[in-house]
């Protein structure tokens, strides 16, 4: 295998599919946008990292009122003044019924995380993840903020084959996974999964996808000609909406006296919160 370098979370390997020029700006370069922005769909990142934040404090055992109030507290200061109004009231709306909600639906000890096994750091000798929640039997719980799809198995099954849950189950030695789903859209709730299982075969297959993978990665190097732009993975172009790549200036002129401005370094926190 390739000398590594540096090692790959799940983030770092999804941001590679959709763009490697994105890539080499966020993970070699270590450059993020100064600023959040809409139009980059800061907001739902935010929105989902604070979720699997207030998750966390719920199986770690922290009471309903002060879990609910830090989980709006926080949601309010981070998107404060660069949010509009209309979709931080509609994500607001949906943070409020989730965390009532799963104090109702739930119980720390109902066995989805082991004591000690949430917000789970783990790696090995060239991959890295924070899993949302690991059961003392195997089993990965993965929480996702998300609106409905019209066939929710198909939903299940693209996350349950992810790249995210297949590195998090490889890093695990995981048994099984769970996916939790807690939706966006109204009428907003929160729905678990059942339990799927994962064989020793499979988790043998995933591990060769990923190191053949990582392999392709680390063979590019440090050179920012070998990591192609690829706008067509990063960029959503619909009817209604157009979400650039936050790199889009780097990929246009590189990084010059104007555009270093809007970049800033990338920090471990940034690091944890991608995931």
């Amino acid at each position: 295998m390739t000398t590594v370098k540096h090692k790959l979370s799940a983030s770092a390997l999804n941001t590679f599919l959709k763009s490697p020029k994105a890539y080499y700006w966020q993970y070699i370069a270590r450059l993020v946008p100064a600023q959040a922005s809409v139009v980059t769909y800061d907001h739902d990142k935010i929105c989902g990292v604070l979720w699997a934040e207030f998750v966390n404090r719920f199986y770690s055992g922290q009471d309903e009122t002060p879990n609910c109030k830090k989980l709006l507290s926080d949601w309010n200061d981070q998107t404060d003044g660069w949010v509009p109004e209309k979709a931080k009231a509609r994500l607001t709306a949906a943070l409020e019924t989730w965390s009532r909600s799963y104090y109702q639906m739930f119980s720390p000890d109902d066995g989805a995380r082991g004591k000690g096994k949430s917000e789970l750091f783990l790696e090995n000798d060239r991959f890295l993840g924070y899993l949302d929640g690991l059961s003392d039997d195997g089993i990965v719980h993965e929480v996702k903020s998300t609106s409905r799809s019209p066939s929710l198995a198909g939903q299940l099954w693209k996350v349950q084959n992810s790249i995210q849950v297949k590195l998090y189950c490889v890093l695990a030695g995981a048994s099984g996974v769970r996916i939790e789903f807690a939706w966006k859209d109204t009428p907003n709730g929160i729905f678990r999964g059942p339990e799927t299982p994962i064989t020793g075969e499979q988790l043998k297959a995933w591990e060769q996808e990923l190191n053949k993978f990582a392999d392709y990665i680390y063979s590019l190097g440090d050179d920012p000609n070998n990591y192609p732009c690829h706008p067509d993975g990063c960029c959503l172009v619909t009817k209604g909406i157009t979400s650039m790549c936050q790199y889009e200036l780097l990929c246009t002129d590189g990084i010059t006296d104007i555009t270093k401005y809007g970049y800033k370094e990338k920090t471990r926190r940034e690091d944890k919160q991608t995931k």
